[in-house]
């Protein structure tokens, strides 16, 4: 690895896949579970996981629940990750996220790649309309969501993945990241 935030993600992909399997998403208290996969310079980005990381920390979410790569840099962990998932570089910044109890059901939700929350979207020019963005949709859902129920995605704008789940796909993304 040639870069420290190639070995800063690759250590966060052990301890995600370690709690990953440790952890009883399925069988938890919490609904969801939620990967960000962006880069340094998408700041609304960041502070849209800070938020995440603020609701999922304050209803006793494990490390499982919630990873973010990407931050100081799109290292060989994300581009894995991006591979397992079938998307690109260019869909960055983008969560990842899936009802705990069904972790393959992952929907992709795009996130601003600028400095905004918004990402230039903001018809009103002053970031007084979280309310429209997908992201915050998904938020709100997941803070409404009782503990023990299914959270529940329809509706929400994103792209529907087929294929991975969230529970294997730390695991399958070290297979191809060079230690």
């Amino acid at each position: 690895m040639s870069h420290h935030y190639d070995e800063h993600d690759h250590d966060k992909l052990l301890r995600w896949r370690d709690d990953l399997q440790g952890a009883a998403i399925v069988d938890g208290d919490f609904p969801a579970i939620a990967l960000f996969l962006v880069k340094p310079q998408a700041a609304g980005s960041h502070e849209i996981f800070r938020r995440f990381r603020t609701e999922f920390e304050q209803r006793d979410a494990s490390f499982a629940h919630l990873v973010i790569f990407g931050m100081h840099g799109v290292s060989s962990a994300v581009r894995s990750l991006l591979a397992q998932t079938s998307l690109s570089e260019s869909d960055l910044p983008v969560m990842l996220l899936a009802p705990a109890a069904e972790p393959a059901a992952v929907i992709a939700v795009q996130l601003p790649s600028g400095d905004s929350l918004e990402g230039g979207n903001d018809p009103n020019g002053d970031g007084t309309c979280d309310y429209l963005a997908p992201w915050q949709d998904v938020l709100d859902r997941i803070r409404i969501t009782k503990r023990g129920r299914p959270l529940r995605l329809m509706g929400v704008q994103g792209r529907k993945l087929d294929g991975p789940d969230l529970r294997d796909l730390a695991a399958a993304a070290l297979e191809t990241v060079a230690a």
